[in-house]
């Protein structure tokens, strides 16, 4: 599928009353209510993903690597993310002229950069509502040999 825009999710199409079953019959379904995650090392993370990916049947051995980021892309949000509730996103330096100075925390711009790289590789993964429009189903691939077969 090429540029252009994002499908928009099953759920808003239902609810707009626009839903054709015909057009959609194999669309990746996702079902149950989101709750906030409090898993924040990447080891519960990646199994976490693993699980969730694995039930809708969007996962194979081969995707290790990339959960693997993906799960390392959250700690280290969450890492930074903390500091900055603990400390506020800014601190105060005093400058040459001994004048009082806020600066950004360092850690707004890591948590930025980590949060960039969680939402490119959600995407990757079907883990947002639009991309997991994007998604239809197929009989589940679990080693690389399912893909020679």
């Amino acid at each position: 599928m090429g540029k252009g825009r994002k499908p928009k999710p099953t759920a808003i199409l239902k609810a707009q009353g626009t839903f054709d079953a015909s057009r959609h019959k194999n669309r990746l379904e996702a079902d149950g209510i989101p709750t906030a995650p409090t898993i924040q090392s990447a080891e519960e993370t990646f199994g976490w993903l693993v699980k969730k990916l694995d039930d809708l049947g969007v996962v194979a051995e081969v995707d290790g690597m990339a959960l693997q980021m993906l799960a390392d892309a959250w700690e280290d949000y969450q890492v930074h993310r903390n500091v900055i509730k603990e400390h506020g996103p800014t601190y105060a330096t005093t400058t040459a002229q001994g004048d009082t100075m806020w600066r950004p925390r360092p850690e707004v711009s890591m948590m930025n950069a980590s949060w960039t790289k969680i939402e490119k590789m959600m995407v990757q993964f079907g883990l947002t509502a639009s991309s997991r429009a994007k998604i239809e189903t197929q009989e589940k691939i679990e080693t690389l040999d399912d893909l020679i077969e």
